[in-house]
């Protein structure tokens, strides 16, 4: 009895100090939610580890960010920086994230040369200004993104000169990338480099936007599928050539831990490769530890050395995914083969549900189906052959028509396989109830798998995910910051109506010609949770002003086009020819015309 008193005590200890974390510091929310629904009902033996992790976690976190945000009134003069990572590189930029006196910094090189490298030492000579938010709601949060990989500001340069080279691991990573391109054909060396080095800069932008349409552009991050495959392949191989166990175990671990530094060491890879790792040594000392301990120790050293990275989206999906599959054990196990192959994608889907919506505003309702016949198609063909492709080079050939045709499948299915359902942005406390619902929903599941009331959960909660986006009771004019031009978007309450007037458009002083749409308009009408454009208004041909206009209605379904009339712009003459081949209503309105939407006249 007194043992039970205690335990009781140290319960009741544990879930007050985490109701004054989570009042204390925003992140502690999460503290909550897991530790209180999850972690002391299936785990009470280990509970207390995984409080105190948390505990950790959250004050961390809150300390290094702080830290991170320190400002200063001067500008910060820096004359040299070393790049610690190359983000992309392109013929036109390069991007690197790099290390100076002052902290480290995001790099931008309006110049193809000379090709950076990790390790390079750089000339900079130039002041550093304050990096400011985001001027249209809902767009990309730069600012967000560079405090989440520990960067402090943004340094742009059009030229540069290479003054010294150290030694970097991350090195090897781009030689090997440049390697590949000079021994195999375009497509091998492309699928070569994205899926086991994490480089994708050849990749084409129209097929990664594909990917991403139709829900598998985690395939392009190196990650446990990857691990997964080459782990059992390798262990296989050795097998079958009578390594000893012991010896086979030394030889994965220890390639394990050279292709997690060759591809880079991303969020996703560092997590694979260190829980196959972690569950081999698990295996050979027979430490007896749970996948949800080794998950959690793996996190924790992590988070220790990296805490922001929590921030990074990467870190979030690959955690998170890993953490909703360890605890459907119980209901995965049981099932058939046949049955899992459809019951995981299943269940990652509904696991990344409100980070989705919360992240894109939207989700692909047929992702799904994506993902349950394409990546069959990935880990069963066309990781294996590039596999063979390494071994055996002649092998490309047959490699190269195989992706070609891949490749053609992509782009189809992405303009076929595509539903977008558009629920705009959540806040913090809407993404915590869907996941509690997404919770609920399982644990019904687990506790009489034979009753529907799982189903009347799940139901509910895309209804209510409905409900949010419409419950909006008044109106609201925008004046979108487009920069050069103008855009005005007038919504009635309940999404009954909305008119975009002008769309923007950005011309350089040169005269070229830039789409700004999936910075400016696409993600503000996305996180307003607008599916449906009632009226788009177009003042007057200049670029300007209608420069938007056409990815706007490639993308939204835009219902009555108001142009004027005998307008000598060749761009709006273009916008009106794919507006009537899309059915939508063109109109020119005469002097005194009114337009009646919703409550707006």
């Amino acid at each position: 009895m007194i043992l039970l008193n205690f335990k009781f005590r140290q319960h009741v200890i544990y879930i007050v100090l985490s109701v004054i974390v989570g009042l204390l510091i925003k992140e502690g929310v999460f503290v909550l939610l897991l530790v209180g629904f999850v972690y002391f009902k299936r785990f009470p033996k280990t509970y207390w580890i995984y409080f105190l992790i948390s505990l950790i976690s959250v004050i961390y976190i809150d300390v290094a960010l702080t830290s991170l945000l320190v400002k200063s009134d001067d500008s910060v003069y820096i004359d040299k920086a070393k790049v610690i990572e190359v983000k992309k590189q392109t013929e036109e930029k390069q991007t690197a994230k790099v290390q100076t006196e002052a902290g480290l910094y995001y790099l931008t090189l309006a110049n193809s040369t000379p090709r950076l490298m990790p390790g390079d030492w750089m000339e900079v000579n130039t002041e550093i200004a304050e990096i400011t938010d985001p001027t249209v709601p809902h767009a990309f949060n730069f600012k967000q993104y560079l405090q989440a990989n520990g960067m402090r500001g943004t340094i742009y340069l059009t030229s540069t000169r290479v003054i010294d080279q150290e030694w970097s691991i991350r090195a090897y990573q781009f030689q090997l990338a440049n390697w590949i391109k000079e021994q195999y054909p375009p497509l091998t060396a492309t699928y070569l480099q994205s899926w086991f080095l994490g480089v994708r800069n050849d990749l084409s932008e129209d097929i990664s936007d594909s990917y991403a349409t139709l829900g598998i552009i985690h395939l392009f991050a190196v990650s446990g599928l990857h691990v997964g495959l080459l782990a059992g392949i390798v262990s296989y191989l050795l097998k079958r050539l009578g390594v000893i166990q012991e010896l086979a175990d030394l030889m994965v671990v220890t390639l394990l831990f050279c292709f997690m530094m060759i591809s880079g060491a991303s969020p996703s890879i560092v997590r694979a490769a260190s829980m196959a790792i972690l569950a081999k040594i698990n295996s050979r000392f027979k430490w007896n530890l749970s996948s949800l301990d080794i998950f959690s120790i793996v996190f924790l050293i992590n988070f220790v050395a990296f805490p922001l990275q929590v921030y990074q989206i990467g870190f979030i999906y690959s955690y998170w995914l890993t953490f909703c599959l360890i605890i459907c054990q119980s209901v995965i196990k049981p099932l058939s083969p046949k049955v899992t192959f459809f019951i995981i994608p299943f269940l990652a889907q509904l696991a990344i549900l409100p980070i989705q919506i919360s992240q894109d505003y939207s989700i692909n309702l047929l992702s799904y189906v994506s993902n349950l016949v394409l990546i069959p198609v990935v880990t069963t063909l066309l990781i294996p052959c590039l596999l063979i492709t390494l071994v055996i080079p002649p092998f490309a050939l047959i490699t190269e028509k195989i992706l070609s045709v891949f490749e053609q499948v992509i782009l189809v299915a992405g303009k076929y396989l595509d539903l977008r359902w558009v629920i705009g942005s959540l806040n913090l406390s809407m993404v915590i109830l869907i996941i509690l619902l997404l919770f609920l929903a399982g644990w019904l599941v687990e506790k009489n798998s034979h009753s529907k009331k799982w189903m009347i959960v799940l139901v509910s909660t895309f209804v209510l995910l409905e409900i949010v986006r419409g419950a909006k009771p008044t109106s609201k004019v925008t004046f979108l910051d487009v920069g050069q031009g103008d855009s005005t978007i007038i919504q009635s309450p309940y999404q009954r109506c909305t008119i975009v007037v002008d769309t923007g458009g950005k011309v350089s002083f040169i005269g070229e010609k830039t789409s700004i749409f999936n910075q400016t308009l696409e993600p503000y009408l996305l996180g307003e949770g607008i599916r449906t454009i009632d009226y788009l208004i177009l003042s007057h041909g200049d670029f300007d002003h209608i420069g938007e206009a056409i990815p706007l209605m490639e993308t939204f379904n835009v219902k009555h086009l108001v142009v004027p009339k005998h307008s000598e712009s060749e761009q709006l003459k273009d916008v009106i020819k794919l507006a009537k081949q899309l059915n939508v209503n063109v109109l020119t309105p005469k002097t005194n015309d009114t337009l009646t939407c919703g409550n707006q006249t």
